[in-house]
């Protein structure tokens, strides 16, 4: 009796998870399927935890986008979270009710910001990337305050920017803020900011949102991060939310309809031989280690020195394990990868983003926007430690919570996961001390006390961190398009191995028929070339992986 093919899925994330429910819901007896997990959990990425009594997110936190419909725009997680009654829960969670309150906005030396010098810069921020973007910014998106809006400020850079003056969103930002000064009317020096020129308080607004968008694209620089390639990320209609009943549910409900025993825990890949040419011959047989013979094309080796054969294998692996899995001289791939895949690998960007979560002894601490000076300025406070003057904000998790959360990204993400507990407690005091002052400045009716409940000196009990960047089984967080590749590294990303030639391309048509197809299909964020970054990007790049093969095999009526 003709053996059933089988199909090893490599990573129990949301892509792994996506492909296995798809294959097994499809045609649970056409195939042999299984899911080996590095770590020993399930979901990657996403890892819903707990601290201090409340429902975190380690990882993914954010459903981008609830309009429109999973075939239409819509998001196939909000879907997911819906129909399965993940959106509402009794108890609160985290960022439930992130945009109730308006965030004070402080600056270096204890000076809290008025809406007249905050609003004008936040706005040209938020048109700036309207048009990195490829969003279309109206005439009346608000008044810079120096008699030109927006729009007339920006609509000429950007014209310029787009026929590649321009290579990163880095140097297209920096760009725009120079257009805004030149443009500005009034150059009056501020008043009652101490230190702070007009020019130097508005430059380090305008760096807080780019902290802010450093950790959206996980870049420790946005000077890294593709200006062209920006415009073909796609955004789902609709606003942002996270999950009452946290990330893993979702994931919990792919697997759901998995029988016991097909995913396996604990099992780390080492080694994945394939095949580029024909088919093994008969005295080349695999040996598989229950002993009998196979012809299967793939062979996976274990750290614990297990091995598996297999027709087919879908690799989610992160970027971030790819580009070690290249780079080292024991490869991941023997043969090791053709050169489209590896050079792919290599050009595009994987960064590193952590969250912090600080436990404080009272609530109502209030959501703060962080402003600080620059790192070589006369003026800065030397006790700020320097891994936390690139973090925009900190925030309770939601209202009332004594849980605090502060984003991290690049070098001061991978800083902060060698910290002692007790060094970042002194670091993040120093800072909002540095920051807030014993008295808020610019409105003396606001004491320090009030950011902490009539409690002039917040304490800070205990903290939780995430740790990607040290992970073996991830190296980082997610992806982006850096300076030097293009959404094109993306598509050869999902490019499944071996590549077969078309007819005319150097073998002959028997020699093609000879090599086992897709021995190797790719999927994860980082191989989906408008959606990369997200767990949605996962979920679709899993489902195409699954179709590719049920349609290979003919199963076009499941």
């Amino acid at each position: 009796m003709a053996k059933k093919p089988r199909i090893v899925i490599i990573g129990a994330g949301m892509a792994g998870l996506t492909a296995a429910n798809k294959i097994y819901t499809s045609s649970s007896d056409m195939f042999e399927l299984s899911v080996v997990e590095g770590g020993s959990r399930i979901g990657g990425r996403i890892n819903t935890s707990e601290f201090s009594g409340e429902r975190i997110e380690m990882g993914a936190t954010w459903i981008h986008g609830i309009g429109g419909s999973p075939g239409m725009g819509g998001s196939p997680v909000y879907r997911i979270a819906r129909d399965t009654g993940s959106l509402v829960s009794d108890e609160p969670w985290e960022d439930m009710d992130s945009t109730i309150d308006k965030p004070r906005t402080f600056a270096e030396g204890g000076f809290e910001l008025e809406p007249s010098i905050l609003e004008p810069i936040s706005g040209l921020f938020k048109a700036l990337m309207g048009l990195v973007q490829g969003r279309e910014i109206v005439e009346d998106d608000g008044d810079l305050g120096c008699g030109a809006d927006v729009y007339d400020i920006v609509a000429t850079r950007v014209c310029s920017s787009r026929n590649g003056s321009v290579r990163s969103v880095g140097s297209f930002l920096k760009s725009g803020f120079d257009a805004y000064w030149d443009a500005l009317g009034n150059r009056e020096e501020v008043k009652g900011y101490g230190n702070w020129s007009r020019k130097s308080l508005q430059e380090a607004i305008f760096a807080m949102f780019s902290n802010t968008q450093r950790t959206d694209a996980s870049a420790d620089d946005l000077c890294t991060l593709d200006f062209a390639a920006e415009s073909e990320y796609q955004m789902f209609p609709g606003e942002e939310i996270t999950i009452a009943k946290g990330y893993l549910s979702v994931i919990n409900h792919l697997a759901s309809v998995l029988p016991q025993g097909l995913i396996q825990l604990n099992r780390q890949v080492t080694k994945i031989d394939w095949q580029t040419g024909e088919v093994a011959s008969d005295d080349s047989k695999t040996i598989v280690g229950n002993g009998f013979d196979d012809h299967r094309p793939v062979k996976l080796y274990f750290s614990d020195g297990s091995v598996l054969v297999a027709d087919h294998v879908i690799v989610t692996v992160s970027l971030g394990v790819l580009k070690a899995g290249v780079s080292c001289e024991q490869g991941m791939f023997s043969p090791p990868l053709p050169d489209f895949k590896v050079e792919a690998i290599k050009r595009l960007g994987f960064g590193v983003v952590n969250k912090l979560f600080i436990e404080m002894m009272q609530r109502d601490f209030p959501s703060l926007q962080l402003v600080f000076d620059r790192a070589d300025s006369e003026f800065r406070f030397k006790k700020i430690p320097w891994w936390m003057r690139r973090t925009a904000t900190i925030s309770p998790i939601h209202s009332n919570s004594k849980v605090l959360l502060s984003w991290f990204a690049g070098k001061e993400a991978l800083e902060l996961e060698k910290l002692t507990d007790e060094e970042i407690i002194n670091g993040v005091s120093t800072a909002i001390t540095c920051l807030t002052g014993k008295e808020a400045k610019r409105n003396t009716s606001k004491k320090l006390g009030s950011l902490c409940n009539g409690n002039a000196n917040a304490k800070f009990t205990r903290v939780l961190k995430s740790a990607w960047g040290s992970d073996p089984l991830f190296l980082g967080s997610y992806s982006y398009v850096a300076v030097g590749s293009s959404g094109d590294d993306l598509d050869s990303m999902a490019e499944p191995l071996p590549k077969i030639e078309k007819a005319g391309e150097g073998n002959s048509d028997s020699e093609r028929a000879r090599v086992h197809k897709l021995q190797i299909l790719f999927a994860g964020e980082a191989t989906h070339r408008t959606h990369y970054s997200t767990t949605h990007g996962a979920y679709c790049s899993g489902l195409r992986e699954a179709n590719r093969l049920l349609e290979h095999y003919k199963c076009t009526s499941c």
